[in-house]
């Protein structure tokens, strides 16, 4: 038998192999140092047999070595370092262990500074986050703002304007009437809001106007006219876990601030967390290794689509792109492409998207980062984070019904994380919710008979139709909006 390199691949030989080697050399070697008709004794209870088991011991653990270097020149064989090292030569490397990030939105008092640093933590899990970067509370990039009224005049011009990120100025103006009031200037301005400027959302609370933009990732300057004032601003920002590690987090769970600061108010995550990560395996590293051939792919769309889902921490991507002369029926403009991307850090999706888009093509999306050159010219790079749909479910179950097994205590909870798990694993970017496809988690718990089951976006459901789902949307399921009632 051949051993070594060959035709087939490495062949190792073995400590067996070794031994058997040796003792035939050694007969050979020997036989002329005993008497005619003897052979010459290499057994393990012999002195040569003995010295022969202690040598073939260093020579088999060479050829483990010949053969782990053999190995470490295949990506599907070596493991650890070799493997890091073959993977460089497709530009990637093996991702570290990361904190699970979130993306959330602080309010507070006007010019309230939270710095970077900052603690805050999970309601549920008692998971503690750190705010990734100084958050200042100004009208400038805001979700929104809280607007009261400073002076009440008659027959005065009342204006809010605000410019959306990558938008225009637009101008909200309500003029009083001869008998002025805070209730008519707020209710005023307010319907105009209602009527005219879909990008904005607003409610009066009090003696306030709380104006906020439709899409949760969407931001603007606001400005106002001296009759009034913002005394409140909501701006978004990111957290991170102070463990690494897969740590789930729901959204709207985020929300106990640890770090008091005068003037903030609250803070939640408006959408699931993006799960952390342990170090990547070697498998896992495999796997990815093997699919970087879409990022040396001709077709810039198949290189782009791979270098985001290398990014650490994105879930999902889907690209939409429009190479026509009109704005297409996505929204999309002419002659640019709409990447929408759940999970990971805008900043690192953003640079993927800089070194893998082609030239003079613009990216679109409800969030913009700004990216430099290596000339020192800033790029706005745009990506589009999924708007999360809220899903209320409202069951009825029957346990009397059910003799053939017994319904267990804890099983209100055991349907609620059936139900989360499924739609976790089921229910992506832009995936309507098949409402005949929850009876599947439900079911998955012994001991009841559903008696009804609703769904829909707001609270009480009465729907027994799908809910359908934006292409740029993602429909949100939280324990807390799962009502379960027990016959």
């Amino acid at each position: 038998m051949a051993f070594g390199i060959t035709n087939s691949g490495f062949v190792i030989k073995r400590l067996q192999d070794i031994l058997t080697a040796q003792r035939a050399e050694a007969v050979a070697l020997f036989q002329d140092l005993v008497e005619p008709g003897e052979i010459v004794d290499t057994s393990d209870s012999s002195v040569l047999g003995r010295l022969i088991g202690l040598d073939s011991i260093g020579d088999a653990e060479l050829w483990e070595l010949a053969q782990l270097s053999y190995s470490s020149l295949d990506p599907n064989s070596a493991t650890g370092v070799a493997l890091d090292n073959l993977v460089q030569y497709s530009g990637i490397s093996r991702f570290p262990a990361s904190p699970t990030t979130a993306i959330a939105l602080f309010a507070g008092d006007i010019n309230t500074l939270i710095a970077a640093g900052n603690s805050v933590q999970a309601s549920d899990t008692r998971k503690t986050f750190t705010v990734s970067d100084s958050i200042a509370l100004s009208p400038s990039v805001a979700r929104g703002v809280t607007v009261t009224v400073q002076t009440v005049q008659n027959s005065t011009a009342y204006t809010i304007n605000y410019t959306p990120v990558n938008g225009s100025l637009a101008t909200v103006t309500f003029t009083s009437d001869s008998d002025a009031t805070v209730a008519e200037i707020l209710a005023g301005l307010q319907a105009l809001i209602a009527g005219s400027h879909p990008l904005l959302t607003a409610s009066v609370v009090g003696t306030t106007l709380v104006v906020d933009m439709t899409d949760d990732f969407q931001s603007a300057t606001f400005s106002i006219t001296s009759n009034l004032a913002i005394s409140k601003c909501r701006k978004l920002g990111t957290v991170v876990c102070i463990e690494n590690g897969p740590n789930e987090q729901d959204a709207n769970t985020i929300n106990t601030i640890l770090t008091p600061v005068l003037g903030w108010d609250s803070v939640t995550n408006i959408l699931a967390a993006s799960a952390g990560r342990l170090l990547e395996t070697d498998e896992e590293l495999r796997l990815r290794f093997r699919n970087t051939k879409f990022e040396r792919a001709s077709n810039i769309l198949d290189s782009l689509y791979a270098a985001l889902l290398n990014v650490d921490g994105v879930e999902e991507v889907a690209i939409y792109e429009n190479d026509t002369n009109v704005t297409d029926s996505n929204g999309v403009p002419p002659h640019s492409f709409l990447p929408v991307v759940l999970g990971g850090s805008s900043q690192l999706i953003a640079e993927a998207i800089w070194l893998n888009k082609p030239m003079g093509i613009s990216s679109q999306g409800n969030t913009v980062i700004s990216i430099t050159d290596s000339q020192g010219f800033p790029h706005d790079i745009g990506l589009e984070r999924p708007n999360p749909v809220t899903v209320y479910v409202e069951l009825t179950i029957n346990t009397a019904a059910e003799s053939n097994f017994v319904f267990p205590g804890n099983g209100v909870d055991l349907i609620k994380d059936a139900i989360l798990a499924y739609a976790k694993d089921n229910f992506g970017v832009g995936d309507d919710v098949i409402y005949s496809r929850l009876y599947t988690p439900i079911n998955s718990v012994e001991g009841f008979q559903i008696d009804s089951l609703f769904i829909g976006t707001s609270p009480s459901p009465v729907g027994v139709a799908n809910i359908s789902v934006d292409f740029n949307a993602i429909a949100s399921f939280e324990a807390v909006n799962i009502s379960v009632t027990v016959l």
